[in-house]
């Protein structure tokens, strides 16, 4: 029953997350204090984290929380939420990989809705129905873990996005940041440190790449 409990709270912590990095909604604060919540018992300090997220958004105006959504995940390619992006580039290998993980989500009836299979919203979503939790296991270990780590570096506006991104949004992108940085520590509290190689069945970069 506790194992049953637990693997059930962990559902909801990766469905919460994903409802913080997707678009900006009216429910989003909300959404962010049950996640400090849930979190807690698995990291005190993306609980933290995730507190400070919520507060800011109790306190900025939803077009604000819009805007500096954009300029954290579209303009600023360090942060691109995409794994695909992170692990291959533009190369044809995310391609591929985009291939098979639509292939992994008709396996098991998940349906991505409007975002591309490997935004890394996409993959909290089907985690959190996913009933085969070895295949979660991996999937958070070797492919998110893997690929939030640099998507969270301190990082200083790059002089050819400073027309596109005002610095202000810049420093407010951090709030988002600190998401993933939270969702980072619970990834890795809970399934580990990623290996030197992808095992989840999807395309490994090292073996497409040699």
């Amino acid at each position: 029953m506790v194992a049953a409990e637990d693997t059930a709270r962990m559902s909801r912590v990766l469905e919460l997350f994903a409802e913080l990095l997707e678009y900006p909604h009216p429910g989003l604060a909300k959404s962010a204090r049950e996640c400090v919540v849930q979190v807690t018992p698995e990291s005190a300090e993306a609980a933290a984290l995730i507190d400070d997220f919520a507060s800011f958004v109790e306190r900025t105006p939803h077009d604000t929380l819009e805007e500096v959504f954009t300029a954290t995940f579209d303009l600023d390619a360090r942060c691109h939420p995409y794994i695909g992006y992170h692990l291959f580039g533009e190369d044809y290998k995310r391609s591929a990989l985009m291939l098979e993980l639509k292939d992994l989500f008709r396996k098991h009836d998940f349906e991505a809705g409007i975002e591309l299979p490997d935004h890394v919203a996409v993959l909290l979503r089907f985690m959190s129905v996913c009933p085969d939790q070895e295949l979660v296991t991996e999937i958070g270990r070797e492919a998110l873990v893997r690929t939030l780590e640099p998507m969270t570096v301190e990082a200083e506006p790059d002089p050819a996005e400073e027309d596109e991104v005002p610095p202000v949004l810049f420093d407010l992108g951090d709030k988002y940041r600190n998401v993933l940085r939270a969702l980072r520590l619970v990834l890795q509290t809970r399934y580990g440190s990623p290996s030197e190689t992808i095992s989840i069945p999807i395309p490994d970069p090292q073996r497409l790449v040699s």
